[in-house]
Formats: C-alpha cells, structure tokens, sequence
C-alpha cells in the first residue's frame, strides 16, 4: 500500500457569503452537493491502496451541507477505514458563520479538527458575517477551543500582519498567514498584496512573535519555517513542499483535480466513477500537463535559487496564475524566499552565537534546543 495522501473534499462550491478573494468564480459555484454514494466511492477506493489520509473538508462552505450528511460521511469513513483506527484524520475549513454547538461536539467525539477563516479587526476586508463569527469565536475561546484560524492577507492588510497577530495573541489563538493569490475572484479584484509589502510585514511580524517571551501561540508558517530551518523532518506548509501525488481534490460531482486551489480545467484528472483505483489519476493527461510544467519550473529552480532544498519549487498552482507553471520568480517565489531567508538567517545566528534562548518565545527556545541536544535529527 501507498503510504500517506491528502484530499481535500468539496461537498459542495455553494457559499453563504462572498469573499472578495475567493479561488471560485461565482458562474463556479454549482448547486451540486456531494451524496454519501460519492463518498462511499471515494473511501472504498483509498482504504484499498494508502495505509493513511488526511481529509480537508472545503468548499464553498461546507457547512451548508446539513448535519446529517456528516454524520453518515463519518459512519462510511469508518466502515472503510475502521473506528479509532489512527488511518485517518480530518479538518473542517469554514467561515465559521454556521458553526453550532451540536457540530462542534461532534467534531470533538470524532476528533475532527476545526479551522477558520477570518482576518480578525480587518476581517469586513474580504469577508461578510464579521460579528456572526466573532461570538462564535468567542465560544469556542470560552468553551471548546479545538480550533485554528487562518487569515488570508490582502492587498489592504499585507501591512498589518503584526497588528492581525497580535489581536489573535490576545485570546490565545493559533494562526496561519496565507497571501491572496491572483485565482477565481482575485484575478480581477485588486486583493492581490503588493510582494514587497507583504514581505516587510510578515518579517516584522516575524521578529516580533520570535522576541515574544509570553508567546502561547505559533505563528504559521513562520514557526514551520523555523523548524524547516533546524533540519527538522517537518515541511514548511503546503505551498512549498513535493506535493503532486501526495494530494487529492474532490468536487461534488466526483471531479478530481490535483489541488484545492481552483485549479483549472486542463488539469483535471478524471471522475471517481471512472477509475478503478486512485493512482490511476496520476497517469491522465491532466497530471502529465501539470507534472510537465512543474518539471520545468523546478529545473530552472535548482539553478537559480539555493533555497530550493526548502521549498521544493513551490506551488504549482500559485505559478499557474501569477506567470505561468513553468515560470520562476513570481510573487509567491519572491515572498518565501525573502520571508524564509530571513527566518533562516535568524535561526542560524542563534545556533552560531548561542545566546540567552530565554530571550525568544517558547517555541524558538523548545526547537533550538532540541537542535543543540540532538544534532544528528537534522537532514541538512
């Protein structure tokens, strides 16, 4: 059996708001929802040929989807998969406006992650429901607190990276950075962030949340890229690493395309109902249109850059829109390599100067010292 693969499952491109940036056009958004029969389809055929799989529950919002339909996708995913069998796992990504108590208590029973789209105090930017979500955040600061948050940074908050941070540090909430990339509604909205600008500000907030002594939360990616940075066996985020293979997109039709990022027609890479197995689709026309361009993409990388070691070329799909698959050096090139560099730069001055590590949050201080004890984990 193939080992490890991710798929990101679509039940439905349906959305109850329209944010600015998003990677589907509104003439994309079908009212086609996921059946169970699709599921069944795509559990039985993933049981037979990988050992493990994480499953990213997408959209659209999927919690248009009633409650019910996770209830029996849970019970299909078990049949195949088993129960508390550690074959799988699962991430729910919403805006968060429809959460309710009973699905939280059910994420919980079923150890499903949760993660959440909103820009805190720049969250009407992009977005609508703005209070809708904030009480539900509060709940689950108050009482649960089994989720994530992810905010996507625009051309108009690409300079407030730290103040974001700073009102998640606040409540004790983990978040990750992503930037606008020019796909479905961002192609012609002007949400795309200036490179430049969203690079002084992610390093700004970089070094603020790595001199923060009374840090309890990690700033993602930037702690991956520590860790990236130490050697550690840990890819950075999902833009930068070998992804083709190693992720699945569903749609709710059975659609199967290589990645969740509105990717266009050309790669598609057939329907569950007409291959036998997964792997087939890494053999279609599809995959060999995106393989190629990644391929020549990736060349040009190693010559290039000395980074490549880190982030593998970068996202396919990311080139796709800004230059093209095969091109170097868009903005998303641009960002890593400035953004990482420095965080490579502040991690290597810390290994060769050996400072007061009680200096650093405890993240930093936990990673580098499992560095300093143990060496040898280090593949670089």
């Amino acid at each position: 059996m193939r080992p490890f693969i991710s798929v990101i499952i679509n039940p439905t491109l349906e959305c109850n708001i329209d944010c600015r940036h998003c990677y589907h056009t509104p003439e994309e958004r079908s009212s086609v929802k996921m059946s169970l029969d699709t599921l069944e389809m795509l559990f039985s055929k993933l049981s037979k040929e990988y050992e493990s799989v994480w499953f990213i529950w997408h959209g659209g919002e999927p919690l248009l989807m009633p409650f019910e339909f996770y209830k029996g996708a849970m019970a299909v995913q078990e049949k195949y998969f088993g129960r508390n069998s550690h074959r799988t796992g699962n991430t729910i990504q919403t805006n968060g406006t429809l959460l309710e108590k009973r699905f939280i208590d059910f994420c919980r029973e079923k150890m499903m992650n949760i993660g959440i789209s909103f820009e805190g105090p720049y969250n009407d930017v992009l977005r609508n429901k703005t209070d809708v979500v904030k009480k539900k955040l509060e709940y689950l600061c108050d009482k649960e607190r089994v989720f994530s948050v992810t905010s996507t940074i625009s051309s108009e908050t690409a300079s407030k990276q730290k103040e974001i941070y700073e009102s998640f540090r606040s409540n004790k909430t983990a978040v990750s950075f992503v930037p606008v990339i020019p796909a479905g509604c961002a192609a012609c909205g002007n949400t795309v962030p200036d490179a430049g600008e969203y690079i002084r500000s992610s390093i700004e907030c970089f070094d603020a949340w790595l001199s923060d002594k009374d840090a309890e939360i990690p700033l993602i990616p930037h702690y991956l890229y520590v860790l990236n940075a130490l050697g550690e066996p840990a890819e950075s985020d999902c833009a930068h690493a070998s992804c083709l293979t190693k992720w699945l997109c569903v749609y709710p039709n059975g659609d199967l395309y290589p990645c969740g990022k509105g990717c266009p027609s050309e790669f598609m890479l057939g329907n569950l109902s007409d291959i036998n197995k997964i792997s087939e689709v890494f053999n279609t026309k599809g995959f060999e249109r995106i393989i190629r361009g990644t391929i020549e993409r990736r060349n040009k990388c190693i010559e290039e850059c000395s980074l490549f070691d880190y982030c593998n070329g970068g996202c396919s799909i990311d080139a796709y829109y800004e230059s093209g698959i095969g091109v170097t050096g868009g903005d998303s090139c641009r960002i890593f390599r400035e953004v990482f560099g420095h965080v490579l730069s502040a991690v290597e001055e810390i290994l060769e100067t050996r400072p007061d590590l009680s200096s650093y949050n405890r993240f930093v201080r936990d990673a580098v010292l499992g560095k300093l004890i143990n060496p040898k984990i280090t593949g670089q």
